[in-house]
């Protein structure tokens, strides 16, 4: 409430309070009981009693009436224009808004096509610039183990999915594992999680949980498909669990759709293979633990859709014994 506004609140409070005073008065003002009698046509009387008020009762009355009128027209009034002075400022504040938008937008694309290629600048607007969502701190997990078909790899992809606009972004997953002629994917886990923990989307193979998803299997592809609803400055997690047999040398490739800040890549293999990667991004990633058993791998920066990493995974190779010559 600005001061305007309380101004007038306080003057209608003044105003009531002054009527509401002389409502009491003129309620404990006294009255006198007055006999009149009427004569009639035929010569009889009749005599009846009225109350009668003072002449200064009268005009209270009328006071306080009128006071308790304007204390009503002025609140009243005060609220409509309240009400009409928020509806303008609004749809003027998003008029100014869509303005600038419209002007930045403008100045940006002036700018940056006078320094790149105009097709380089639409990809970059269309993946990026226009985007609405952005994903935070993945976690690309491997791991690798000896069976009897050859290597299974079970492999846990973790992100944070954060809507960057100020409004509602319902966006459609859709996953498409494709072996490319080796084993078939195998989907153990998929789900996506609110900031209060509510399950948005839920499917578990182990349990026989399937909630608001989609999973086909053409008898090559595996399709998984789901549509999240995220709040605008809010963001839901995603975690999606699947397997893959692999024969021999492995050699595969790992990528996001959507531009990504912060990932790490984590490999767990069996001793005697060897495990490397090769990224295809714009950010360096860092080697943080390297053992027999495992790689962990840290990237900080900012990955672009499309981009992503190559990984290999194969035994490593075992030197001839050398024997001494005498």
């Amino acid at each position: 409430m600005n001061k305007k506004h309380a101004a007038y609140f306080g003057i209608v409070l003044a105003i009531t309070l002054l009527a509401f005073s002389l409502d009491i008065w003129s309620s404990n003002t006294p009255f006198e009981m007055v006999t009149k009698t009427i004569s009639r046509s035929d010569g009889s009387t009749e005599s009846f009693q009225e109350i009668s008020y003072p002449w200064s009762l009268q005009i209270i009355n009328l006071a306080k009436n009128f006071l308790y009128g304007l204390a009503a027209a002025i609140f009243v009034t005060v609220f409509i224009v309240n009400k009409l002075e928020l509806a303008q400022r609004t749809e003027k504040e998003a008029e100014l808004n869509k303005l600038n938008d419209a002007i930045n937008i403008n100045v940006f694309d002036s700018l940056f096509k006078t320094i790149i290629p105009e097709e380089i600048f639409k990809v970059i607007r269309q993946d990026i610039i226009e985007n609405k969502v952005i994903r935070k701190e993945a976690k690309w997990v491997y791991n690798f183990e000896k069976c009897d078909e050859g290597i299974r790899c079970t492999h846990t992809v973790r992100y944070e999915l954060h809507n960057l606009s100020q409004a509602v972004v319902s966006d459609p997953v859709r996953l498409d594992l494709d072996p490319l002629g080796g084993n078939p994917y195998n989907i153990l886990l998929a789900e996506c999680t609110s900031t209060d923990g509510n399950h948005l989307v839920h499917y578990d193979k182990s349990k026989s949980i399937k909630k608001n998803i989609s999973i086909v299997n053409d008898g090559r592809k595996t399709s998984v498909e789901y549509t999240i609803t995220i709040p605008p400055g809010s963001f839901v997690e995603y975690k999606t669990v699947y397997q893959q047999v692999y024969k021999g040398d492995i050699t595969d490739y790992q990528g996001t759709k959507l531009p990504l800040i912060g990932l790490d890549i984590i490999a767990t293999y069996p001793e005697g293979f060897e495990f490397d990667l090769a990224p295809v991004m714009s950010s360096p990633s860092k080697l943080t633990i390297d053992s027999a058993t495992q790689k962990i791998y840290r990237v900080d920066g900012g990955i672009l859709p499309q981009q992503g990493v190559v990984f290999f995974l194969k035994k490593k190779d075992i030197e001839p014994e050398q024997k001494l010559l005498i």
